[in-house]
Parts: structure tokens; sequence; C-alpha cells
């Protein structure tokens, strides 16, 4: 059985359904709210939060509580404990490319300090889609090195994701990630494909995959909407 507080968000969101409220409604206060519903203010609190994480609710000091949707924010959600889970981005999604040119090493930022044979890059653009959803909720840019730069053709014929076609081209497979994430004014171009504002807060994570010899497989540019995607960590000391 759900928790009280789960209860209680399936409860408003079954009104919300069921147009008894409408987006735009504001709630009564909680304590009037809670002793309502026969609930304890905190255990509101805790369906409130869950509610407004999910996009439905906008909770403000002395403005109360806004309905702002009638449907949840879809959202990927990658953990981090390991390998399988990071890449999970790449299994669980679909990627579409818009195309693909070759790059000079110093032309792109990423890219200093790092070696392709040839001194070029395949790059890949593209973005990511949830089941279901037309709008990205990414829009990705992927640096192959020149010794995996042959699989061109076969990401035009599958669209698949860039490691994929290297581990099945070339029979090698992801050993190591290493990512860097950090918060970004959305560019207008990714924030057109996203839906989003030019300037709107967004989420960039620079990542570098390895196959297990240390040789590197890529580089990934990726720029995700904060509001359908998110990062969890779960870390233990043993």
């Amino acid at each position: 059985m759900s928790a009280l507080y789960q209860q209680v968000a399936e409860g408003i969101m079954a009104r919300i359904a069921q147009g008894e409220l409408q987006v735009g409604d504001r709630l009564p206060p909680e304590q009037y709210y809670a002793a309502s519903l026969g609930i304890s203010r905190s255990t509101l609190r805790l369906a409130f939060a869950e509610l407004e994480a999910a996009g439905v609710l906008r909770r403000k000091k002395r403005a109360g509580t806004e309905i702002i949707s009638a449907t949840p924010v879809k959202r990927f959600n990658m953990a981090t404990t390991g390998i399988a889970e990071l890449l999970s981005l790449g299994r669980d999604t679909q990627f579409e490319i818009f195309g693909t040119r070759s790059v000079q090493t110093e032309d792109i930022a990423p890219l200093h300090g790092l070696k392709s044979e040839t001194g070029y890059w395949l790059e890949v653009h593209g973005a990511r889609t949830m089941a279901g959803e037309a709008r990205p909720f990414s829009v990705n840019r992927v640096y192959v090195p020149a010794r995996f730069a042959g699989i061109e053709p076969v990401l035009k014929a599958r669209g698949t994701s860039v490691f994929r076609a290297i581990e099945d081209r070339f029979d090698v497979a992801v050993g190591r990630v290493s990512q860097v994430m950090r918060a970004i004014a959305c560019p207008a171009a990714e924030a057109q494909l996203m839906g989003l504002a030019e300037g709107a807060p967004a989420l960039q994570i620079t990542a570098q995959l390895f196959v297990q010899d240390g040789q590197l497989m890529e580089v990934s540019v990726a720029i995700f909407d904060p509001e359908r995607f998110e990062v969890r960590t779960d870390v233990q000391i043993v």
C-alpha cells in the first residue's frame, strides 16, 4: 500500500483529472486543507512536495499553493551507482541523429587537450526523447576519435546511440565513464528544440567514455531540460 502522503497526492491528481480542480486554482491554506482531509499538516506538505516535484503544484510564501499543470512532468531518472546505470540514458531513450560532420580538435573546446589519430573527429549532432514523447529532453553533440569514426554509415542507418554503435562495430565495451555537470543558460538552438526559452536554466553534462583498455571512445556534450531530467547518486561507505 502507498504511504499516506502518496495517497493524498493521488487523491489530488484524481480530483484534477475529474475536473473538480482546475489549472490555475489555488488550494486552501495548509491548516484548513489538512483538517478537511483528516491528516496532519506534515503529511499534506509531503504530498504537496511530491506534486511540486512532478510539476503539478507551485508553492509560494504568502501566495499559497497553485495548480499549474494537470499532468505530471515526465522525467528521465539516471542513477549513478555504476556504469550500467550511467549508460541507461543511451539504452532507455531514443536518439535521433540530425547530422554528422568532421571537426578539428582545436575548433571544439571540450576536445582541447585530447587526441585523435588524425587531429579530426566525427561530430554527431542529435537529440534524445523519451518513449511516447515528440519533444526532446536533451540535445547532444558527440565527438568520436578517428579510430572509431567508421561508425558513421551505421549511425545513419540505425539511429542508435553512438557508444552502442562503436561497441557493436569494433567489438569493444565501455569500461569507464568520466563526466562533469554544470548549470548553464540554454543556447537558442537547443532551447527551441526542447521548448524552452532562450537563456533558461539548463543542465550540461560533458562525458568521456573509454573502452576497457583505456582508449577514449567518445566525448559527449549534452544539454538537458532540467524539468525532465534528473541525476540521482546513492553512495555507501562500507
